[in-house]
């Protein structure tokens, strides 16, 4: 492992990566401060032991009592199946209470950093890359990249001025975003900002009295957006301009997907993700539901009737497709349909709490709809498996080039589970460790992987490249997520000029998928066949460029 290591950082230190340093170093010179409006409100919320949309419940769910009057191993036959029940219920509180308790932390010491921040007027973030290229913040609670309570106490300590409807423009955008009003187009979402301005002065005046924050799909950003509209248009009411800080993002369209169509020109799954442009946003969770309803309407079954019934909504296929691009599988698949149904099925429940049988069937139906809405998207991801599995059988790390010039080496390790024994305060306790052996390769992992750090890092190529073209421009603030960029609102119409170009020249300029093969010759041993990478589709990547809906 240590001769690969060092193989590595020779090679990597051969290499021009200085759009990478400019980028990260970009990241690492943005000046933030706390949101002491927000900061105010979240401890108050928090003290106050009541509950909270995106915050954790203070105090644990009760347990129910044991039901019995005997013990469990006296207990009658018709008795066993109640008790099984109850073990059920019970551990799922005892499973949710454990991951409240993590949460509760999380919360906690992120408010406590907020306010011993509160005193900077500038403080800036410390930024690392992944083996990927991926950016994050080198913090673990507050944070730009964490949780929606973190983000909402951020905002960056320049201001910009906003003196004209345009340069609000996507203030506005972005609280419709924030408050789940973002399948309609630009235009409306703007509307929607200002026939709710006050509700937004309401919320301001009153936070925790007027709730109507509490009702956004994020809920703690939402609340910052109030508190910035709202002051906005007093100022502007006023006949004065406002200085915002607030920073405004504009978040791609199932982003995976984007680029694994990108790599193929594959028309049908670039239009369904937004690389075409249309009046209004597409949205590829409600294709697949659409598909997958009418898959079912075609069965007879009693199970399909009852699911018709229910409905297949764009909120059960979201996640199913989401992973995608990472490796999702039919198992992980049903997984996250039978979260949604336990969710969407509240109150009114033909399959009791038993949803395995109903996320199982509906699973077959969403994943086949899914393969015929993004057919390129799995030959893409199957060729990268493909060459990944070559690279394995030889006895190599998978590694590739971004077109940043990053190289790239993933590497997973076999390691096997020890225990050791040991005594403490008299009682024999059992520990469990990993042991990792360098000299071999987990053939698994390598293969799960290879596709979703492929794609993980032409996203991260994308961002590099991005925050480099605005550098250039003159944009110097950026709050960045992987598949969201964010600055200040004057300057977001500029950062969507910029990112799209970014985007539509790094998919011009570099055939990601002929480079993987080319390099995959050059390395493997000749003996090796190396099979081409798939025939490309008729996508013009040049109407990414006239795309609103590419980021929104």
């Amino acid at each position: 492992m240590k001769k690969h290591v060092e193989e590595y950082i020779e090679k990597f230190n051969q290499r021009d990566v200085s759009v990478e340093y400019k980028c990260v170093n970009a990241l690492q010179r943005t000046p933030w401060r706390v949101n002491s409006f927000v900061c105010d409100v979240l401890r108050t919320a928090w003290n106050s032991g009541q509950q909270w949309q995106g915050l954790p419940p203070r105090d644990n769910a009760p347990v129910p009592p044991y039901p019995f009057a005997v013990d469990p191993k006296f207990l009658r036959e018709d008795q066993k199946a109640e008790f099984k029940e109850f073990k059920s219920k019970r551990n799922k509180i005892y499973t949710e209470n454990a991951r409240n308790l993590s949460r509760r932390i999380q919360v906690e010491r992120t408010i406590q950093l907020a306010e011993e921040y509160l005193a900077h007027d500038d403080f800036w973030f410390v930024w690392q890359l992944d083996f990927r290229g991926r950016k994050y913040p080198v913090e673990s609670f507050l944070s730009p990249q964490n949780a929606d309570y973190s983000k909402a106490l951020l905002e960056f300590s320049q201001s910009v001025t906003m003196d004209s409807a345009a340069s609000a423009k996507w203030l506005a955008i972005h609280g419709a975003n924030v408050f789940g009003v973002d399948k309609v187009s630009l235009e409306d979402r703007e509307m929607w900002a200002y026939m709710n301005t006050e509700n937004a002065i309401s919320v301001y005046n009153d936070p925790l009295g007027s709730k109507w924050w509490q009702e956004a799909d994020k809920p703690w950003q939402a609340l910052a957006w109030c508190k910035e509209w709202a002051e906005y248009n007093i100022a502007r009411a006023a006949g004065e301009p406002y200085e915002t800080r607030l920073p405004c993002a504009s978040d791609g369209s199932c982003n995976g997907l984007q680029h694994l169509s990108a790599m193929l020109r594959d028309y049908e799954g670039g239009r369904a993700v937004n690389l075409t442009p249309s009046k209004e946003p597409q949205d590829i969770y409600s294709d697949v539901a659409t598909k997958a309803t009418a898959l079912l309407e075609k069965e007879g079954t009693l199970m399909a009737r009852q699911l018709l019934e229910i409905g297949i909504c764009r909120k059960i296929c979201k996640r199913p497709v989401m992973i995608v691009p990472y490796s999702g599988t039919r198992h992980s698949c049903r997984d996250y349909i039978m979260e949604a149904l336990e969710e969407k099925c509240k109150g009114r429940n033909p399959w009791g709490d038993n949803f395995f049988q109903p996320s199982l069937y509906l699973s077959g139906f969403v994943w086949q709809a899914i393969s015929e809405v993004i057919v390129s998207a799995f030959d893409a991801m199957k060729y990268i498996k493909d060459i990944a599995k070559l690279y394995v059988e030889n006895g190599l790390s998978f590694s590739w080039e971004t077109p940043t010039n990053l190289l790239v080496r993933q590497h997973y390790p076999n390691s096997t589970s020890k225990r050791v024994k040991s005594h403490l305060n008299g009682s024999l306790v059992s520990l469990r460790y990993r042991e990792t052996d360098d000299t071999s390769i987990d053939k698994r992992k390598m293969l799960s992987g290879a596709s979703p750090n492929f794609v993980h890092s032409l996203d991260a190529a994308a961002l590099t490249i991005t925050v480099s073209k605005c550098l250039d421009a003159g944009i110097t603030d950026f709050a960045m997520v992987h598949d969201s960029y964010g600055t200040h609102s004057p300057n977001m119409p500029l950062l969507n000029d910029e990112l799209r170009k970014a985007f539509v020249e790094m998919y011009e300029e570099h055939d990601v998928l002929l480079n993987l093969y080319t390099s995959a010759v050059t390395t493997l041993p000749k003996e090796v066949l190396v099979p081409p990478p798939p025939v490309k589709g008729t996508l013009d990547l040049k109407e990414v460029l006239q795309s609103d809906y590419f980021f929104a």
